[in-house]
């Protein structure tokens, strides 16, 4: 089964403060990218056929190679991101590659790597964003491609507020999830899904979200916990006036999971 779960939850909040309180018993931590004081977190590390694996947080200097992975798997592999060819329009590229490295710069973002024969190469990341309901990420949507599938995942999002079907008023919300075509079948997408929980524990969130746009991380994503709360057609989103086949059945699913 191939990993790569995606997508990006439509939803663009505004930057937290490093520490914020949303009550009495939840405090939620999010690290800007100046943060001197930042140290990444490794939440697992196991060895197979010689190699060893790890997952943790993702560190700064490794940010640009992050967004080339995206970019070069999952802008060619994702649903809604091949299905416009978002690839081929550099204004999309680029625009994309900008949402990404804001989501980045929070630090709050899972990166799997694999080392063997002392070499360590970053395989795998998960954008992760710690979001408040009703915020906003103060970063523009640019690249008529990457604008069509923005509105296509926030068409499925508008079905169902994730926050008020959890009854939460903060979530991890997640914009791409990838793993390197030459490591898929490993387990290292179901591996970094599961990383969210240690990744929510240290941040004291209680829940995640994501937009799984394929059948593939649909099921993985089930396996791995998460519930389906909405859901939306490619062709249904083509009748809404987005730019996508009209008659493509596939189906893009919002769904959720608690850790609590």
């Amino acid at each position: 089964m191939p990993d790569f779960p995606d997508c990006y939850p439509f939803m663009h909040r505004q930057k937290l403060p490093r520490i914020a309180t949303t009550n009495s018993d939840t405090q939620i931590m999010v690290f800007n990218k100046e943060e001197s004081t930042w140290v990444p977190e490794e939440y697992e590390r196991w060895e197979n056929d010689g190699v060893k694996w790890v997952i943790q947080d993702l560190p700064p200097e490794d940010e640009e190679k992050a967004i080339q992975l995206l970019v070069d798997h999952l802008g060619l592999d994702e649903v809604l991101c091949s299905s416009c060819g978002l690839n081929s329009d550099p204004e999309s590229v680029e625009g994309i590659s900008k949402f990404w490295r804001h989501c980045l710069s929070r630090r709050t973002s899972l990166a799997c790597y694999a080392e063997k024969d002392g070499a360590r190469t970053l395989v795998g990341a998960n954008v992760c964003v710690v979001l408040r309901k009703g915020e906003h990420l103060s970063v523009e949507i640019e690249g008529k491609e990457w604008q069509n599938v923005y509105h296509g995942l926030e068409f499925v999002e508008t079905k169902r507020d994730p926050f008020e079907y959890l009854g939460l008023d903060v979530l991890l919300c997640a914009y791409g999830l990838v793993v390197k075509r030459e490591y898929r079948g490993a387990r290292l997408g179901a591996r970094l899904l599961n990383a969210r929980q240690p990744l929510s524990k240290r941040l004291g969130v209680k829940a995640t979200t994501t937009v799984f746009t394929g059948i593939s991380s649909q099921k993985l994503a089930a396996k791995c916990g998460f519930t389906t709360i909405a859901e939306a057609s490619l062709s249904e989103m083509a009748a809404s006036g987005l730019d996508y086949p009209k008659d493509d059945q596939r189906v893009i699913k919002l769904m959720v999971k608690r850790f609590d």
